[in-house]
């Protein structure tokens, strides 16, 4: 579970930026600050330097569950009227909802090519048994 949620942290951050981007109430100021704020959180959540290595059970994780949340709270002081927070839920929402039609299409296509292989196999026997 801990994989899937860093995959939806991991891929939903540069679609948050996105979501930033393209909201037109949003002034170009702001938005800068919003973007710059957003990569360095993500360069922190991704970069093998942490305050605690990420490799050390629990604790390795637990900087990034305080440095991400402190993160975010200084990106709305600096960036008033972006609410990051929301965009950053409807980004996460978004990915998640792409990860599990990816899982969906992925087991489809994974039982459709047992099948076909199991058809295979059948007529190889038949021919060869026949």
């Amino acid at each position: 579970m801990r994989i899937i949620s860093s995959i939806v942290d991991w891929v939903s951050t540069p679609y948050t930026i996105f979501f930033i981007l393209k909201d037109p109430s949003i002034q170009h100021g702001a938005k800068i600050r919003a973007v710059i704020g957003l990569v360095l959180i993500f360069a922190y959540v991704i970069s093998p330097f942490d305050m605690i290595p990420d490799f050390i059970p629990a604790a390795g994780w637990l900087d990034d569950l305080v440095v991400v949340p402190l993160g975010l709270a200084l990106l709305r002081k600096i960036t008033p009227g972006i609410n990051v927070v929301e965009k950053t839920k409807r980004a996460q929402a978004s990915v998640q909802k792409i990860m599990v039609w990816t899982m969906v299409a992925l087991s489809t296509a994974i039982l459709l090519g047992l099948a076909w292989l199991g058809v295979l196999i059948y007529l190889i026997v038949r021919l060869i048994a026949g």
